[in-house]
């Protein structure tokens, strides 16, 4: 197997893991902070939710306004008061 080869195959082990961290500031009464890596596409966004891909799963992420902050190179970045997450395989 050649240099390029691994590298690739390397990338595409790493595309098929999600991190999903939720840090507040000052407690939940003061909104939090969402960041999904690895996302693949917004499926629905709504104020009140998000509905984002990742591999092999669907991510909804429930509040009250929600604001997609960034949506960067495989990551996602939602703030607001998050009441909370629902996770449903998909067929990806």
């Amino acid at each position: 197997m050649s240099v390029r080869e691994r590298l690739t195959a390397l990338e595409e082990l790493a595309a098929k893991k999600s991190t999903v961290t939720f840090s507040t500031d000052g407690g939940l009464r003061n909104g939090g902070e969402l960041c999904i890596e690895n996302c693949r596409c917004i499926k629905e966004l709504d104020d009140n939710f998000i509905v984002l891909s990742v591999y092999g799963m669907d991510i909804r992420v429930s509040g009250a306004p929600l604001c997609l902050e960034n949506f960067g190179v495989g990551s996602v970045k939602i703030t607001g008061y998050i009441h909370s997450l629902t996770f449903e395989e998909n067929d990806q």
